[in-house]
């Protein structure tokens, strides 16, 4: 038992576990508070993705295709973003109802795992066995990246990675194996393909870094062994991309359409961002910056130890050469968006700018603990010049803040702050004094539990600051408030795959679908179908504009719900009487109105003609679809310009005012007959109804107010008024109103004939048949994806995109079985490549056990 205690992992696992309780504690996270672990995306995206990994795993659903993932999506690429890692099993532990617990319990155990691998670094890599080697890892678990970005909790896996990987390159250097580097930087890329890439990055500029170190590189011989030793390392970098190509060609095969070739500035200085980096690098760094400026903070003990560190004379220059070009180069991306680029897999980040800063962090504190290491050798004018570094990085943060250069959207470094900072330092500076010029054990023993205590009170502070102007923490009642009406509404549906629900309370839920296991239209990932999202924004679906990342559910017209196969529309906005139409009111559970489409179309339905996506207006190709439903030749319109619309009359009156440079369009209706009116614009504007603004930022490219907007249903004789202004060009706004009576018209008679029956649900596929009075198009409301196949009474059949959204087929009149199933593109061409890069592996393991590889070559 003693031997535990004093094991310096069983100590530095304890440490976490205090310090990540005390945070706990501190932010009012449960079991010490009313907070849940979720915040932004962790919220909105990833727990709704672990509950679906757990009915993956306990209920055999699909994991290549998801019918909860919008209109029935891809999921395989969700997987292999944010789900890969293998310590996501704990999924299994936990229900949907506490998967908020299971969560917090995972990134403690990253954290864990983050720590101690930078203990096992330090410890090996620099032959280290003292206790205090504990602080460093604890610093590097605790740094502002972890405190900051954890709700991004897959890329966790990569920061306890990087600290193993480099102890590999540092044993290969030394001619040890080559196969451990391979696995580490393989597992890496497979727990996220995106910050692995940068851990492989990284772990190439280590090797030549740590090579100068190490070797002569510049005799005759010494370039020649280089050589030899590079081409191995980037064979072993190549076969650690080739083990996960079952992930990541099917994620580029649907993430092509999200990337653009765009020039990118070899410099650019930005000053702003020069600014900011000052704030990133103390403990009262602003969370609002830290998107905007490569961090660097980890604690205050590195800040005092790294001007020292270049004084230390036991610490040869070759080292300090090297490190410092990596920090240089690492740098350098705030003023080089191609290198910015470059370092993010050649993509450039919609936000989170610089999310290699970890490697950053990481080689500051290597570099701080070589100089704790060497500390003996310091002289107390390296201390002085210390104080000196840290009081004018001080200076200039007062003169920015004074400036107003340390404020962002409503958040400031406090000057109490500051102050708090420059106490921590004192402190810890002359605790590092006097650990290096006190002869007395028992003191020094003393000391160094002070040293403790003191960067554990660091880090704290550096996370409160960091989290108290952070995105915050949804409380655990928000994660369930859901629960019971959804259980509820859950057990109405006959088929929870094709009667799709509209979830209005929660503008944050875009994927609770996958939580409560139902299908919807709206979902958001960073691996979705983008060409099929945008495509939907112009049948007037909602979406967010600036890179198609979300398509939300409660947007367009009623027709926009009755083509995708709503059933049920849940709100506690009771809805006016048709308001939305054709929807009436079944009942109210718990303060929730459910209302039940009576228009929903079936997950198959018949189509005369295929329709095209490039007319602009949405509402024109909204006409074309009613047009199509039946096999009738004449052609009609059922949504028109509200000025042109014989079922309504409108006055319209435009006035300019100079003042503001807006347009201000007022709107006199009244109805001949029942009519919703509707806008849509690719510009902004606003709509106001009595007085009253309806959008906070209609069509910005970020909003999620962004396609068709109901304006108002109007009953026959009414009057209404409304007033839409718009700095933006008139003729990009469409006012239209709907002819519900024939619109329902059509709806009825497309039930009649050319129906799609005996549906039966696969798990990535269904079964089903059409029976086709006439020739013409069955369409599935089913996002078009190029893995979807489709087989007509057995035989395989070309699909077509609908309207570049739908999944569609040509279908003879008659009846025939149907049958699709979805297969991920490049799946089997990445399985093949992984199979073989894995054979190539175990042949290298096998040999070093025989033969050092390098002997080979």
């Amino acid at each position: 038992m003693k031997k535990l205690i004093r094991n310096k992992y069983f100590l530095t696992t304890l440490l976490c576990i205090i310090i990540y309780l005390m945070y706990l504690f501190i932010m009012k996270i449960f079991p010490f508070g009313e907070n849940s672990i979720l915040k932004c995306d962790l919220y909105q995206q990833y727990v709704n993705f672990f509950c679906y990994l757990r009915d993956v795993i306990i209920n055999n659903k699909s994991i290549m295709v998801s019918w909860n993932l919008g209109l029935a999506n891809n999921f395989f690429t969700t997987f292999a973003y944010y789900l890969a890692s293998p310590l996501n099993l704990i999924v299994v532990f936990f229900n949907p109802t506490n998967m908020d617990i299971g969560i917090e319990i995972l990134t403690l155990i990253k954290i864990l795992l983050i720590a101690n691998s930078a203990v096992f670094y330090y410890t090996k890599s620099y032959k280290y066995n003292k206790k205090d080697v504990i602080l460093f890892g604890i610093i590097y678990a605790y740094c502002s990246y972890v405190i900051c970005y954890s709700f991004h909790i897959m890329w966790l896996d990569c920061l306890y990675i990087l600290p193993i990987t480099l102890y590999f390159i540092d044993k290969y250097i030394d001619n040890g194996k080559i196969y451990p580097i391979i696995i580490c930087l393989a597992y890496g890329l497979w727990t996220n393909y995106y910050i692995g890439f940068i851990v492989a990055f990284f772990a190439g500029i280590y090797f030549i870094a740590k090579y100068y170190i190490k070797n002569n590189i510049f005799e005759r011989e010494g370039i020649k062994k280089f050589g030899k030793k590079l081409v191995i390392f980037l064979i072993a970098i190549a076969l650690a991309f080739g083990i996960i190509m079952v992930l990541f060609i099917p994620s580029i095969k649907q993430l092509s359409g999200n990337m653009s070739a765009s020039n990118i500035k070899l410099i650019d200085i930005n000053y702003d961002k020069i600014r900011l980096f000052i704030n990133v690098i103390f403990n009262n760094y602003v969370y609002m910056f830290t998107q905007k400026s490569c961090m660097m903070f980890s604690s205050t003990i590195v800040i005092a130890l790294l001007p020292m560190y270049y004084l230390n004379k036991n610490i040869i220059k070759k080292e300090k050469i090297a490190f410092s070009c990596i920090i240089v180069f690492m740098l350098l991306p705030i003023i080089s968006p191609f290198l910015n680029k470059v370092w993010h897999g050649f993509t450039e980040p919609n936000c989170f700018y610089y999310r290699y800063s970890f490697t950053l962090i990481f080689s500051t504190i290597i570099m701080a603990f070589r100089e704790y290491q060497n500390i003996e050798y310091s002289k107390k004018k390296h201390y002085i010049i210390s104080v000196l570094f840290f009081t004018i990085l001080t200076i200039i943060e007062i003169v920015l803040n004074m400036q107003g250069y340390l404020e962002s959207d409503g958040y400031k470094v406090t000057y109490s702050g500051i102050i708090i900072s420059c106490i921590i330092y004192l402190l810890l500076i002359m605790i590092l004094y006097l650990l290096n010029n006190v002869k007395n054990n028992k003191i020094k023993t003393i000391l160094k539990i002070v040293l403790f205590i003191l960067i554990i009170i660091d880090l704290l502070i550096g996370a409160k600051n960091g989290q108290n102007n952070n995105d915050k923490y949804f409380k655990n009642e928000t994660f369930s408030q859901y629960d019971s009406i959804m259980e509820k509404v859950n057990s109405k549906l006959e088929n929870a795959e094709t009667e799709r629900i509209v979830f209005i309370p929660d503008s944050y839920g875009s994927n609770m679908s996958m939580k409560y296991g139902y299908s919807n239209i709206g979902y958001f990932t960073s691996a979705r179908n983008i060409k099929t999202i945008k495509a939907m924004y112009k049948l007037g679906y909602n979406i967010q504009r600036a890179d198609g990342l979300w398509i939300t559910s409660y947007s367009g017209t009623f027709f926009n719900y009755d083509l995708a196969g709503v059933k049920y529309y849940i709100t506690k906005q009771k809805l006016e009487n048709n308001e939305i139409y054709g929807f009436e009111l079944e009942e109210e559970i718990d303060g929730y109105y459910i209302y039940n489409n009576n228009n929903k179309f079936n997950i198959g339905f018949y189509l005369k003609d295929n329709i095209s996506a490039k007319e602009e207006n949405p509402f024109e190709i909204q006409n074309e679809y009613l047009n199509n439903l039946i096999s009738n030749e004449i052609e009609d319109k059922y949504f028109e310009p509200v000025e042109k619309a014989d079922f309504i009359n409108c006055q319209k009156k435009e006035i300019y005012n100079e003042q503001d440079q807006k347009y201000y369009i007022n709107y006199y209706i009244k109805a001949n007959k029942d009519t919703n009116l509707y806008l849509f614009s690719d510009n902004n504007l606003q709509l106001i109804i009595d007085g009253k603004e309806q959008f906070k930022d209609y069509a910005n490219i970020w909003s999620t107010e962004a396609g068709i907007k109901s304006i108002h249903h109007i009953n026959k004789d009414e009057n209404f008024e409304f007033e839409i202004s718009t700095k933006s060009d008139l003729e990009s706004i469409y006012i239209y109103a709907s002819d519900n009576d024939k619109i329902q018209e059509i709806l009825n008679k497309k039930q009649d004939r050319n129906k799609f029956e005996n549906v039966e649900i696969l798990s990535n596929g269904l079964n089903g048949v059409a029976n086709f009075d006439d020739d013409g198009y069955l369409v599935f409301n089913i996002s078009y994806d190029d893995g979807w196949k489709i087989y007509i009474d057995g035989n395989e059949v070309e699909k077509e995109d609908i309207s570049d959204a739908f999944l569609g087929v040509k279908v003879d009149k008659g009846n025939h079985n149907i049958h699709i199933y979805y297969e991920v593109p490049g799946y089997k061409i990445g399985l093949v490549i992984s199979i073989l890069s894995l054979t190539f592996t175990f042949i290298i393991i096998r040999l070093e056990k025989n033969i050092t590889f390098s002997n080979i070559l």
